[in-house]
């Protein structure tokens, strides 16, 4: 069975997109596929001018010269067709979507009724029994799957044609999470469900409704957490929310008290004495000339407010709270003590909500580098 996958992102390889891609690809080569992957970024692929001449003077040939006949030709050899595209604006990418309008020389331009709907008929047979499977494969940079609807459904319409068929969509929610190394084993049911589906549809023909069902799922249950650090990465790049909706709510302030320098760790047993042992396992080689505030709003039955004040080389643990703090962790006091122990992967409690930041992501990702563990 043959697979040709077009990837339609302008990142092509380096993509989110491509992540979920190979992982279905891989699936379908473990059962036996072949699978060819083009990249329409290395493409030149004119827009559709609308000028018909593909069905009147040349039937089935464009009067563009550019890569596009080869690839029609690819698609006529192949099986299965998956596109991958990343969501924009709903739908799919600019270039996925030259593609589709340059696909027509495959139709004849007559109307005929098909079920309760009139289509254009296909121009040739198919390439085998086999033939006329589609695949959906997209990504976004939102939490939730309702913005997929109107891509899903655009295919949907698409591939109710003779011999053709929806046979899956593995929509990914949260994309922008694929990107983080860290974060990769929290998201191996995924892989996991997206290599099972490229299986399936070489076994079975399609996904099955048990496959889908968890593909349909985003990659975090807490939206807020994912949403929380996507906005705290705009800010750290020095975007400006303008709120001319009236519809951001920023959290009220929460009246700055004294701090109190914090005395040197007993133990590493009380989120106080953490703290305390965090400034003195501080790295002034990794901050270089840093100069920051992370606040603790800790909470739980050690409830308290701690923070690290770094400047200059020197990094000073504080009780209180700080008023301009560039990096905020709200966090139980049992969260941040299993973290610091290695009990738990600080990336994977941040997106599912075991505790949330506000501020500077890229300083949250530094914590690492800036406090050495003994």
């Amino acid at each position: 069975m043959k697979f040709l996958a077009l990837n339609g992102s302008p990142h092509g390889a380096k993509g989110n997109t491509e992540q979920v891609l190979q992982a279905f690809l891989e699936g379908a080569r473990e059962v036996g596929a072949e699978t060819e992957v083009v990249y329409l970024k290395d493409k030149t692929i004119k827009h559709c001018l609308g000028c018909f001449t593909c069905w009147t003077k040349t039937p089935g040939v464009c009067v563009h010269k550019d890569d596009m006949p080869a690839l029609l030709e690819k698609m006529r050899a192949a099986d299965v067709m998956v596109y991958a595209t990343p969501l924009y604006v709903f739908t799919m990418s600019g270039l996925m979507k030259d593609f589709v309008d340059r696909i027509i020389p495959l139709a004849q331009p007559y109307i005929i009724q098909r079920g309760e709907h009139y289509i254009h008929p296909p121009r040739y047979a198919p390439a085998s029994d086999a033939s006329g499977k589609v695949v959906l494969i997209s990504n976004s940079g939102y939490p939730e799957p309702l913005h997929f609807s109107g891509l899903v459904e655009t295919f949907r319409r698409w591939a109710d044609s003779p011999g053709e068929e929806l046979v899956g969509a593995i929509c990914c929610a949260g994309g922008a999470l694929l990107q983080s190394e860290a974060l990769r084993p929290s998201f191996a049911w995924y892989m996991d469900a997206t290599k099972r589906a490229g299986r399936e549809v070489v076994e079975q023909g399609r996904v099955s409704p048990e496959t889908q069902q968890v593909l349909d799922q985003p990659l975090i249950s807490n939206p807020a957490a994912y949403v929380d650090m996507v906005n705290a990465h705009w800010q750290s790049q020095g975007v400006e929310l303008f709120d001319i909706l009236g519809e951001f709510q920023p959290e009220a302030q929460v009246p700055a008290t004294a701090g109190v320098p914090l005395p040197p760790p007993q133990s590493m047993a009380t989120m106080r004495d953490l703290v305390s042992g965090m400034a003195y396992s501080f790295n002034p080689q990794a901050a270089g000339d840093l100069e920051a505030v992370i606040q603790f709003q800790v909470t739980g039955e050690e409830a308290g407010r701690y923070y690290l004040d770094i400047a200059q080389g020197h990094c000073t643990a504080f009780a209180g709270e700080h008023p301009e703090p560039k990096l905020t962790l709200i966090t139980p006091a049992e969260v941040w003590m299993a973290i610091s122990r290695g009990e738990m992967n600080g990336a994977t409690a941040l997106m599912t909500g075991k505790y949330s930041v506000k501020g500077d992501i890229g300083l949250l990702m530094r914590l690492g580098q800036l406090f050495k563990k003994e």
